[in-house]
């Protein structure tokens, strides 16, 4: 699952997708969904950490906390 398609779904905010994903800041999450010179795209662990998250989220609900 692409973290854009997590952070929609589950009305995050790039901040908490930042921090269920490890990351110190959101520059990275935005970057995700941005185009032009700055455009990212995760890496294929990221895709796997949000299929798991939205795995966790859908069975037990939403937790926003740093998992790390």
């Amino acid at each position: 699952m692409h973290p854009i398609e997590l952070k929609k779904k589950w009305q995050l905010t790039y901040d908490e997708l930042a921090l269920v994903l490890g990351y110190q800041g959101d520059y990275t999450v935005r970057s995700w969904n941005t185009n032009g010179r700055h455009k990212r795209n995760p890496q294929k662990v990221v895709y796997v950490a949000c299929r798991l998250l939205d795995e966790k989220w859908s069975a037990e609900g939403k937790r926003v906390d740093s998992y790390l």
